[in-house]
């Protein structure tokens, strides 16, 4: 994959509506990327809302167009933006940043990114996929989210935000050209993951304590309990907690 036009804007709604509305009118294509200094109605997992100070943090979409990924192994795109971003993350931050299923960066217990994935299907394969990434970085302060961080919240710097999304752009390069190497994509992943030595999460409303054992390349997470009890879910029935 290589970029080919970064468009900047200084407001949006969020950069993969932004994305979208290209898409009608015919003028992105692959690999184009637009980035953002604010969003009035950016959006994460389960239709959470994703706040970010004025030009403070990165805000940004990738459209991106597979060559060939069957329609039943999409949560790859996934697992490859996630590789993306946390390396990205570990240029600038000395913490220990690990993925949180299904869709954040954690640096030690607090979120520091968080990713959106939009993928579109046809004739049972991946057609397209919009790639939306908020990765804090100069933001300090986050009025009612106690478990998000930034990069200069740890390192007490500022950073230039086109500096990371330079670093952004090189990792999804090096990531995608990878893409239909299942195991060792999903084999990266599963090494990066938070919850492999204990976490808390909430099933069918209760919370339980456990460890994660895999996360399959479908997307999948199977989890064992402090019970010994051994199951596996999809995204939508169970959440994994910050602590």
């Amino acid at each position: 994959m290589s970029t080919s036009k970064i468009i900047k804007v200084n407001a949006t709604r969020s950069t993969n509506d932004k994305v979208k509305m290209l898409i009608k009118s015919k003028k992105i294509f692959s690999g184009d990327l637009i980035i953002a200094k604010y969003q009035y109605g950016g959006r994460g997992q389960r239709m959470n809302k994703w706040y970010s100070s004025y030009g403070k943090n990165l805000l940004c979409s990738l459209f991106y167009m597979p060559v060939d990924i069957n329609a039943d192994k999409t949560f790859i795109v996934n697992q490859a933006v996630s590789l993306a971003v946390l390396k990205t993350i570990r240029k600038f931050n000395n913490e220990k940043c690990l993925i949180k299923w299904p869709n954040d960066i954690l640096s030690v217990n607090k979120k520091i990114a968080g990713i959106l994935v939009e993928n579109s299907l046809s004739s049972n394969k991946l057609n397209h996929s919009i790639i939306g990434v908020g990765l804090n970085i100069n933001q300090v302060f986050f009025k009612r989210l106690p478990n998000a961080t930034s990069i200069k919240k740890i390192s007490n710097k500022n950073i230039d935000v086109q500096r990371v999304l330079n670093e952004l752009i090189d990792s999804y390069k090096y990531y995608f050209t990878k893409i239909n190497d299942i195991e060792y994509i999903n084999d990266q992943y599963n090494h990066n993951i938070f919850g492999k030595h204990g976490c808390r999460f909430i099933i069918n409303g209760k919370k339980q304590s456990g460890k994660i054992i895999s996360i399959s390349n479908t997307g999948i997470i199977k989890l064992k309990t402090d019970s010994k009890k051994i199951g596996t879910y999809d995204s939508r029935k169970v959440k994994l907690l910050y602590d």
